[in-house]
């Protein structure tokens, strides 16, 4: 669907609230416009309350991106993904405004790059919009094995310039901290609702079922011990949402979108997003985790020494398993419960355009690799 600006009017309307003006378009731009359209991007992707919507705007031939972050209503207070209204939540609404609204973002070192940021406003108290460059490359689906390299890379440059000097690390205090530990401790809670018996009849949860004992197992006994390992590493700047989707790739050229989630946190602990995710958001199913491994942790290893940041990768390789093994191993949940609810599993199957058990039986895999990577970690 595409808006375009009425005849006679100065504005597109969206969703019937949000008012797009000439003037908007004609700030961000820098430039006055004869003529623009507004079209909605990914609408079925956003999982995030934060995210008010995304839209391409075309005018005169260019386009930026405007992005809507809200203070969103969530229907599970404690969820994995609820909006935040404090600095210090680990999904604090508005961060993502902040990050570009600051100039951190256009401010990071060589590396990974964020959109450059082309305008901030903020309508009202708990809406904020961001006017973005419209970044192209091979994202998703599109990302080759040898673009994986490419982006581990380039991660590795960025992460290892704050870490080879941590006077570098910005201060901002709406920064995420501790996100891990908050993921963990929300995925604690509802860890233990697949405890019992129910909905492990389903057959679609059969490639499922060998490993849930295991998970429970690593979870309950070691998830602090998991954590104390991921906080031994040094500090950087974490992006903590690299999966694909959020990933343009053009030559050398590495942007990440969604920054929502911009903090302080461990070297290596943004890799099982293009590692593990990878697999478990369908984006290459197939996927072979331990040649993504090969591929992504030693590029990853290259990147910090080039920005002056020496690790040894056995080091790297503990730090890397332990902050998978907290994300993932209790993501077996996530699809138990998922399976009890019909909504859920159609939406499930529609955005990764498989059946639920073709999906699971992929997911299975990777909760299977949780497992051995925090094993690896607790035996290292």
């Amino acid at each position: 669907m595409v808006f375009s600006r009425a005849e006679n009017t100065n504005f597109v309307t969206l969703n019937g609230v949000m008012e797009v003006t000439k003037a908007d378009v004609e700030r961000a731009f820098g430039r006055a416009v004869s003529s623009y359209e507004v079209q909605p991007l990914d609408p079925h992707l956003r999982l995030h309350s934060v995210t008010g919507g995304v839209f391409r705007v075309r005018a005169d031939g260019d386009s930026a991106v405007l992005k809507v972050v809200r203070h969103g209503v969530d229907d599970d207070p404690g969820g994995l993904w609820v909006a935040g209204g404090d600095v210090a939540h680990r999904n604090y609404w508005k961060r993502e405004w902040l990050a570009f609204d600051s100039g951190l973002l256009d401010g990071l070192p060589p590396g990974v790059r964020a959109p450059h940021t082309l305008h901030t406003t903020q309508p009202s108290d708990d809406e904020c919009w961001i006017w973005m460059e419209d970044v192209r490359g091979r994202t998703a689906h599109a990302i080759t094995l040898d673009d994986y390299e490419v982006v581990a890379r380039a991660l590795g440059r960025m992460q290892g310039w704050y870490a080879a000097d941590p006077a570098r690390l910005p201060s901002q205090p709406w920064l995420s901290r501790d996100w891990l530990r908050g993921w963990a401790d929300t995925s604690a809670g509802q860890l233990k609702a697949v405890g019992g018996e129910e909905g492990w009849d389903d057959e679609r949860l059969a490639t499922l079922l060998p490993y849930r004992q295991r998970a429970m197992e690593v979870w309950a006994a070691s998830r602090e011990q998991l954590l104390r390992i991921v906080e031994t590493s040094q500090r950087t700047v974490v992006h903590l949402d690299f999966w694909p989707h959020n990933l343009f790739v053009a030559d050398d050229d590495v942007v990440a979108i969604d920054w929502s989630q911009v903090g302080i946190g461990g070297i290596a602990q943004d890799l099982d997003q293009i590692t593990l995710d990878t697999v478990w958001m369908q984006v290459m199913p197939d996927a072979d985790i331990a040649e993504l491994e090969r591929r992504i942790v030693p590029s990853y290893a290259e990147g910090l020494r080039a920005a002056g940041y020496d690790v040894d990768e056995a080091v790297l390789q503990r730090w890397y398993a332990a902050a998978a093994a907290v994300k993932y191993v209790p993501l077996l949940e996530l699809q138990v419960m998922t399976a009890r609810d019909p909504a859920k599993v159609a939406f499930a199957e529609q955005r990764a355009g498989r059946s639920f058990a073709e999906a699971t039986a992929t997911k299975a895999r990777v909760v299977r690799r949780a497992i051995e990577l925090g094993e690896s970690a607790l035996g290292s």
